[in-house]
């Protein structure tokens, strides 16, 4: 008699949110969802790229990580962008003008804010084991094309060392072509570098923020280092919301259907696990734009709520286990 199939796999939740800055949920209208609503074990995460607010530096991560602290996941994983200027060591003494007490400050409150979890990724590659006995590889950098003389920004390329096996490049702006279309004449940020690194590696799930008007999800399948332009899902703000100009009755009501439902749940939720969304590794990844702030600056866009396949971590090694 044949041994059962052991299964490697680890279904495992990732809640993404991009562009805090500095907003908290509110008791009535909260801005995430609870990552244990529906799956009410250890097998999920956080994400959260850019949270500048305009308050002076300490109140700014103060107020910040006390969010972070609080959102219930055993491994809550965070890195810089643009705006948090007390992050970026040169720019914040050589540039902005700020002091050394300011910078030992943060780091601070940075440092006490791993004791629920909370992880700053600086540039780089970092594994995990999860709760949930999942491996996790991520890349993590903050970096983005110069524009507005802001912290973390490169003005002649930058090399993104995104390495095959990793499962989920974060990065706080977008690669070229991809959720970056900004302003009302739609314009590329324009990372070609990011765009050919991601491409290279082919990471499960690339999720960042920056753009805050091209919020949205883009499921692609590769054609060698390239995207095949046939096999796309995807999902941005136009396609959101009701249109009674470009939408018909039927899709109008669908439409408006999903999106009071979207809302109730606080998130767009995705698995990647099953069915249509079901993603091949290696041959697919999904892009994800959580911006959660509109042009405005009003937190009214949704985080993401992702369900993914990680592989099982060598149960020999657990040193990493977050």
């Amino acid at each position: 008699m044949s041994s059962p199939l052991i299964s490697t796999r680890v279904k495992t939740r990732i809640l993404i949110i991009s562009d805090t800055h500095g907003s908290k949920p509110k008791p009535k209208n909260k801005q995430s969802p609870s990552t244990e609503d529906e799956l009410n074990q250890e097998d999920v995460m956080n994400v959260i790229t850019g949270w500048r607010h305009p308050l002076p530096e300490t109140d700014a991560f103060e107020q910040t990580f006390s969010v972070l602290r609080f959102i219930k996941a055993p491994l809550k994983l965070a890195i810089a962008g643009n705006h948090d200027t007390a992050l970026d060591d040169e720019y914040w003494i050589n540039k902005y003008g700020g002091t050394e007490e300011t910078l030992e400050k943060v780091k601070q409150i940075v440092r006490e804010a791993e004791e629920d979890g909370v992880k700053y990724l600086t540039e780089g590659v970092h594994e995990f084991t999860l709760a949930n006995g999942a491996s996790l590889k991520v890349y993590a950098s903050p970096w983005t094309p110069a524009y507005g003389g802001w912290a973390f920004q490169y003005r002649n390329g930058h090399d993104f060392s995104i390495l095959p096996g990793i499962e989920v490049a974060l990065t706080h702006g977008p690669p070229q072509g991809i959720l970056d279309f900004a302003g009302r004449a739609g314009r590329s940020a324009r990372c070609p570098e990011l765009l050919a690194a991601v491409a290279r590696a082919k990471p499960k799930i690339h999720c960042f923020g920056h753009i805050h008007e091209a919020w949205g999800m883009h499921h692609v399948t590769w054609d060698g280092d390239e995207i095949d332009k046939d096999q796309p899902q995807q999902l941005g703000l136009k396609g959101l919301r009701p249109n009674g100009v470009t939408q018909d009755k039927e899709t109008v009501k669908m439409t408006r259907v999903n999106l009071i439902e979207m809302s109730r749940q606080r998130a767009a939720q995705l698995d990647l696990t099953q069915g249509e969304s079901q993603l091949v590794p290696g041959e697919q990844t999904l892009f994800v734009n959580a911006a959660i702030m509109d042009i405005r600056y009003r937190p009214v866009q949704l985080p993401w709520l992702i369900d993914v396949d990680l592989e099982k971590a060598d149960q020999s090694n657990k040193s990493d286990r977050a």
